[in-house]
């Protein structure tokens, strides 16, 4: 009992302290003259009260309760950020039926004509030929495009009068009038046989097609004769001069038949040479077995310069065989144009940017404009050429032929054309930290159950919010915009198509998740919304003002899409990307000069090469000297090795080789870009990081592109921008911030710029050291950089599961066997055939499709008014394909356990 009580007088005596003033604590005193406690005692019952002298007994007594100490005052909430305003609203945006109902039918696998089969079956059975022996005459794949071939006065090419003789303009207005009606049906069918090519590639398709294009070549032959006869010169209408201009150029069709069939016969001869030319690798002896397409990886990862120069060297030599059908290349050349009207091929080449024709003069010099261009660009060109250059001291060792102030070898650019320098990105770009935007992209996209439509459809809302009109419902239920797995689709190159009949405008792409084909989505839109509103002009009006313009548009309209303030709004990157980092600028920037702007003078060089060369300047001797001479003029770079005039170094090149026409298309294209860009956004607006666009920002665009070609390229420039001639300012403009880290960095270092020097070369200390591969890395690659076997890797793709990227797809590596299921391939270590799966050869392969639907939401209800809030919205589901992902797996591994 006392020791309770002395519990509770501790207690108390501690509460007591809490409530009194806190005094000066007395001195200590020795122990024997300390006060004595008070001795207590307790009666039963009776209260007491503590006092200061201590506990103090008597009736009615009472122990005071001390107060309990005053709670402290919350700390006041912090009001959390608000999440910033999205620049669009789109809810504001009129939702509307997407043809998903179409789409999943669309989807489903082919069903198998069994009774075609089984007729085929008997027929081998009873004759060992599947071919039917009974049926005579000849047989079309295409009987429908066949069927227009003289159908009406138009194919007619006899009883022609001479040329220029029929000058009566009503006449011409009327014959016109009926080639437009004859050639939209020609047209048509070469849409509809494409289409079907395309997106099932058959043997029999491509029959169909390739019959169809024979057809319209037929047409364009004799319709090209037959508008010769027209004085064009007294026609008084602009619009019919045009139109008349455009049925009489022939261009290289003018040939006679043997030299057209030698025109073909000289570039396929240089096709197959650069397909089949093999060489040794360094030190390794016959048989060569080295292709072009085995030594792009080659290039990318070897750091021996000395391997890389044999290789170089090797294959230029190999495809020296070429050079005399380039020559005669060049010759017939000069002969079509002179047919067309044209001093030479340049000439007629330059025409579809000056305007000239047979009876008109260039509008504009266009070989002047491209130097002024130039001009513009090189200052940059040299500090991006100085960096690169120094940082290639470092990645190669400082190797043999590489100097700090004059032209590099061309073997060190990271692969074996040497145009792409970004192959070297990772190894030199200016700051470890990258955008998370393609990350944060795919996660939103993966957690609101997007499907590669959706990308579309939110695209379309944009350009909707923009002032563009709705597009016929006919786009959403014809277009492909992922790949079907149950046919074999060309999926490459993406594509807008006018199936030139009222309303039938499409899209092909096989998009997957991700930023790059998100950018597509809009890329191909604004090209569709280009078709769909020049559709009411004449048929021959019916095309954009230029290639160059499309394709300028299409790329202003893709960097678009990747403005901060956008994605935003469509709920793709969380509020932290809207300020965007200094660093983060500077490498994509970077990575994007290598990658595109770093070609720009070579376009230039290989043009004014070919000029040289029709015009007759360059002879056949000094072919390959010129070639090298110009490019270190424009470009800083030099051979591997001394000049052999025996070679043609740039046959190695597929722009010159493979592509026979102007490559400064590309140049004027990407100045474009800008030009369209700046006019397109505000005042002020930093165009590396682009803008929002609104309704009235794309009113000159949107009226430009009504008139289709029945302008120029150049009053389509002017009516978009304002300014009617090339202009390279504002590429600058949109570089500044990786320009300004260049001139410091370079100024830092002491880095010669330009490359006219004595070839002084880099002092140990001068060479810098590079990032090692991985270092500074991106982490795992997201879902639309990677690839699987037999999936395509043409845009750097990287391959998975034992495969690698032969420059177009995924194969297997060596010692393994390719097993085809379905549309799916897995390599093996064992031949499929011995364990009785197929013959080896993909005859006989295991059907499984993936039964997946993509589905968007029914349109909502169309709100009665109008709010300025964002909303959630009902994300789409996409329906799981787990079971036949289980299955495939569950096979794969019998397969490997068979194999094994």
């Amino acid at each position: 009992m006392r020791i309770q009580f002395s519990l509770l007088l501790l207690i108390g005596a501690a509460l007591l302290a809490n409530t009194q003033e806190i005094k000066p604590k007395p001195e200590l005193l020795p122990a024997d003259e300390a006060p004595k406690d008070p001795e207590v005692s307790f009666s039963e019952g009776e209260p007491f009260e503590l006092t200061d002298s201590g506990l103090d007994s008597s009736k009615n007594a009472t122990i005071p309760v001390a107060e309990p100490a005053p709670e402290p005052e919350p700390e006041p909430e912090v009001a959390p950020t608000p999440e910033p305003e999205p620049a669009i609203k789109f809810d504001n945006i009129e939702s509307e039926d997407y043809g998903d109902v179409a789409e999943a039918v669309n989807v489903q696998p082919d069903e198998l004509n069994t009774e075609v089969i089984e007729q085929l079956v008997d027929r081998f059975l009873n004759t060992g030929s599947i071919e039917n022996k009974d049926k005579k005459g000849p047989t079309y794949a295409n009987p429908v495009a066949q069927a227009l071939v003289g159908s009406s006065d138009y194919w007619k090419t006899d009883l022609l009068q001479e040329a220029g003789s029929i000058k009566d303009e009503e006449r011409i207005k009327t014959w016109l009038a009926g080639y437009e009606v004859e050639a939209i049906k020609v047209l048509r069918e070469v849409a509809l046989s494409g289409w079907r090519y395309f997106n099932n590639a058959s043997p029999s398709a491509k029959m169909a097609l390739d019959e169809a294009e024979d057809v319209l070549s037929k047409f364009v032959r004799s319709t090209s004769m037959q508008a010769k006869q027209f004085d064009v010169a007294s026609v008084s209408d602009e619009n019919t001069k045009r139109q008349l201009g455009y049925i009489a150029f022939e261009g290289m069709s003018a040939l006679a038949p043997s030299r057209f069939e030698e025109f073909g016969q000289a570039q396929a001869t240089i096709n197959r040479d650069l397909k089949d030319s093999t060489v040794c690798d360094k030190d390794v002896p016959p048989p060569c077995a080295l292709q072009k397409i085995d030594m792009d990886s080659i290039f990318r990862n070897e750091k021996d310069p000395s391997r890389l120069q044999h290789l170089w060297v090797s294959y230029v030599t190999s495809i020296a065989k070429s050079k005399q059908a380039y020559s005669n290349l060049i010759q017939i050349s000069n002969e079509g144009a002179k047919l067309n009207g044209f001093s030479d091929a340049g000439a007629m080449w330059r025409s579809a940017f000056d305007m000239s024709s047979k009876n008109k003069k260039p509008v504009f010099d266009l070989k002047k404009q491209i130097d002024k261009i130039y001009s513009t660009i090189q200052p940059f060109y040299q500090l991006l050429h100085a960096y690169i250059r120094r940082q290639l001291s470092g990645i190669y060792s400082n190797p043999a032929g590489l100097s700090k102030d004059g032209a590099i070898p061309a073997h060190l650019f990271g692969s074996l054309e040497g145009g792409d320098w970004a192959a070297h990105y990772e190894q030199t770009k200016p700051f470890d930290e990258e955008s998370e935007t393609p990350e944060a992209m795919l996660a939103a996209f993966n957690s609101q159950n997007y499907t590669t439509k959706q990308m579309f459809v939110n695209a379309y809302r944009y350009f909707k919010s923009a002032g563009f009109p709705k597009l016929p419902k006919t786009f959403w239920t014809s277009s492909i915009f992922a790949r079907v797995w149950s046919k074999d689709m060309i999926c490459q190159p993406a594509a807008a198509l006018d199936m030139r009949a009222a309303n039938d405008f499409r899209v092909k792409a096989c998009a997957q998740l991700g930023e790059p084909d998100f950018e597509l989505a809009h890329s191909l839109l604004i090209q569709t919304y280009y078709q769909f509103l020049y559709k009411d002009q004449s048929l021959l009006f019916r095309e954009p003002a230029s290639p160059v313009i499309s394709e300028a548009i299409a790329d202003a309209f893709a960097h678009l899409s990747t403005n901060p303030h956008y994605l935003y709004s469509h709920k793709l990157v969380p509020s932290e990307h809207l300020e965007i980092k200094d660093s983060v600028i500077i490498n994509k920037l970077y990575k994007e000069s290598l990658e595109t702007f770093a070609k720009l003078p070579f376009t230039i060089a290989a043009d004014n090469w070919r000029y040289e060369l029709f015009e007759g300047k360059v002879p056949a001797a000094k072919m390959n000297d010129r070639w090298w001479e110009i490019r270190s003029q424009y470009e800083g770079i030099r051979s591997p090795q001394p000049y052999n005039n025996s070679n043609l170094d740039a046959l190695i090149h597929t722009a010159v080789s493979q592509v026979h026409s102007p490559a400064t298309k590309t140049l004027i294209s990407y100045v474009l870009k800008f030009q369209i860009l700046k006019a397109l956004c505000p005042e002020g607006t930093i165009l590396s990081e682009g803008c929002i666009l609104s309704e009235d920002t794309t009113e000159k665009l949107r009226e430009t592109m009504k008139l289709g070609s029945s302008i120029t390229w150049l009053k389509a420039l002017e009516m978009i921008s304002g300014k009617g001639e090339l202009d390279a300012e504002p590429l600058l403009e949109y570089y500044e911030p990786l320009i300004n880290w260049l001139r410091n960095t370079n100024e830092i270092d002491q880095v010669v710029i330009g490359w006219d020097g004595q070839g002084t070369p880099f002092t140990a200390e001068e060479i810098p050291k590079t990032r090692q591969p991985g270092d500074g890395g991106n982490g795992l690659p997201s879902e639309d950089r990677v690839a699987f076997p037999g999936g395509e890797c043409v845009n750097g793709q990287e391959c998975l599961l034992d495969s690698h990227c032969n420059g177009t797809i995924c194969v297997c590596n060596d010692g393994l066997y390719t097993l085809e299921i379905g549309n799916t391939f897995n390599c093996v270590p064992s031949n499929p055939a011995d364990s009785g799966f197929g013959d080896g050869k993909g005859g006989l392969v295991i059907g499984l499709f993936n039964n997946e639907k993509e589905t968007t939401p029914e349109p909502e209800p169309e709100p009665t008014a109008k709010t300025t809030t964002t909303s959630s919205k009902v994300p789409r589901v996409r329906a799981s394909s787990t079971s036949s992902r289980y299955i495939l797996a569950l096979i794969c591994s019998i397969f490997a356990v068979l194999f094994l």
